[in-house]
């Protein structure tokens, strides 16, 4: 049995091989001029100068590329972990005996550690602050994962992947604040969707490196290799600052509790110091416009996952049942729907920059929304359903690029990170239920049929957004 799966593996790896070269190659061309668009202001010193002031809030000269690529690493751990549990579970399966149910729970128990994680730290980093809180959470991601390798017993197993789920809770959030805070306002989005580009980029991973190292190395061996970028972030936060936003917020409450402490505060100065001192996840539902503001943007993570995690959830299932695709055939289809994936982040990243947050999120529920109906409805054939699937992962997935901009713009310094983790975890944990109801929905009838709840959710998130999220682009933030 093991070797047939490992046979399925290296036909994947194999069919795929030339998609997977493209991709990568893909991969390495845009980052590649993600450095050198970053780096060309050496040339000249003025035009160093001139470049510095639109790409970095003042102070962060040094710090802002090394803080992007902190945060791409921690993402990318995040979505290599997730999918290469998904490519691995059937070895987990036939090695521990488990049953269906108990497999899935290994699953939920990441699912519920992120959900907590997204909470905890995003508190804590508010707190006590970004770098330290993330470096801890990438910490404990990779010692859990470590403890993977050595595991025979089915609970530690399971506590081992709720953990992992705490570790990399706190990434996205985390993450996307930091890189907000030390990025110039023209530059914010573009900068974001970077960070959303590791997730992607983890996923092709997960999608390669099971079909390489389970046939030599056993699938345990897949866990010791899903560390390095984990250990690469740990390396590069270590050298990270606090970004400068942060500190004059933390300074300024120092400030203030001396003054409350020699009796010389202000009654103006004692309101700020109860605001800064509050709890950050208060300052979600301060006024009745932030409160607003705050459910409309976890209904748009909501819907933006609901979808991703539904479509992609259940699609190899509808392709294999419905169109006759092979394993191999379904993997050829992942990987182009990823490419979609990463061309829709990166031109919602430049668009919301350019035309704004909100017109773009508009044009990205529409195309989504008529697209959804056209490749469900309209494709019929293997080769539409293949190569269809560009568009589809660059509708579906490619609205990743706002969410860690938008959120954090809505926001002050000492109550973002909170911001960022409870709304796109609460999104993130939330749609978790979403290939549950399409399952449900499809009782009886068709996965396709169930499937149009995807693109009928779409025009209630435009809703939502249009109706309560302000346009935040270039704004300064404090």
């Amino acid at each position: 049995m093991l070797a047939l799966h490992q046979k399925k593996f290296i036909g994947i790896f194999k069919f795929a091989k030339n998609t997977y070269m493209t991709l990568i190659i893909s991969y390495i061309c845009i980052f590649v001029h993600i450095y050198i668009y970053l780096d060309k202001d050496s040339i000249d010193n003025k035009r160093r100068i001139f470049m510095a002031k639109e790409k970095h809030v003042e102070g962060e000269a040094d710090h802002y590329i090394k803080t992007l690529i902190g945060a791409v690493l921690g993402y990318a751990a995040d979505g290599l972990d997730m999918f290469l549990l998904s490519f691995i579970l059937v070895f987990i399966i036939k090695d521990f005996g488990l049953t269906t149910a108990e497999a899935g729970n290994l699953t939920l128990a990441t699912t519920i550690g992120m959900w907590i994680g997204s909470y905890i730290f995003g508190l804590l980093a508010d707190k006590y602050g970004r770098t330290k809180i993330l470096s801890f959470s990438i910490i404990l991601f990779a010692v859990a994962t470590f403890l993977m390798y050595f595991v025979d017993n089915y609970t530690v197993l399971l506590a081992l992947r709720f953990i992992i789920g705490l570790g990399i809770g706190g990434e996205f959030g985390i993450g996307m604040a930091i890189v907000t805070e030390t990025w110039a306002p023209d530059m914010r989005a573009r900068a974001t969707s970077w960070v959303a580009l590791g997730w992607q980029g983890g996923v092709l991973l997960a999608a390669v490196i099971p079909a390489i190292i389970v046939p030599m190395f056993g699938w345990r061996a897949v866990f010791l290799v899903g560390l390095v970028p984990a250990l690469i972030a740990i390396y590069v936060r270590m050298h990270l600052k606090e970004p400068i936003l942060w500190q004059r917020k933390k300074q300024r409450q120092q400030e203030l509790i001396a003054k409350k402490e020699n009796g010389t505060i202000t009654e103006k100065e004692q309101k700020e110091y109860y605001y800064l001192a509050g709890m950050p996840l208060k300052k979600l539902f301060t006024t009745k416009r932030i409160t607003a503001t705050t459910i409309g943007l976890t209904v748009m993570c909501l819907v933006q996952n609901f979808g991703y995690y539904a479509i992609f959830s259940w699609m190899p299932t509808i392709l294999s049942q419905k169109y006759g695709y092979s394993l191999a055939q379904t993997s050829g289809w992942m990987v182009i729907s990823i490419a979609g994936m990463v061309l829709g982040i990166i031109l919602f990243g430049i668009l919301a920059d350019k035309i704004g947050r909100k017109k773009t999120f508009a044009l990205w529920y529409i195309g989504g929304t008529i697209y959804c109906v056209i490749y469900f409805f309209f494709f019929t054939s293997q080769a539409s359903l293949l190569w269809g699937s560009f568009l589809l992962g660059f509708t579906v997935n490619g609205m990743m690029g706002g969410y860690g901009a938008v959120i954090a713009e809505n926001y002050p310094s000492e109550a973002r990170s909170t911001a960022e983790n409870i709304i796109f975890g609460t999104g993130r944990g939330l749609s978790g239920f979403g290939p549950a109801i399409i399952g449900y929905l499809a009782t009886g009838g068709s996965l396709i049929g169930a499937m149009s709840l995807v693109f009928v959710i779409y025009p209630i998130a435009l809703i939502f957004m249009w109706f309560t999220v302000p346009e935040t682009k270039g704004i300064e933030i404090d």
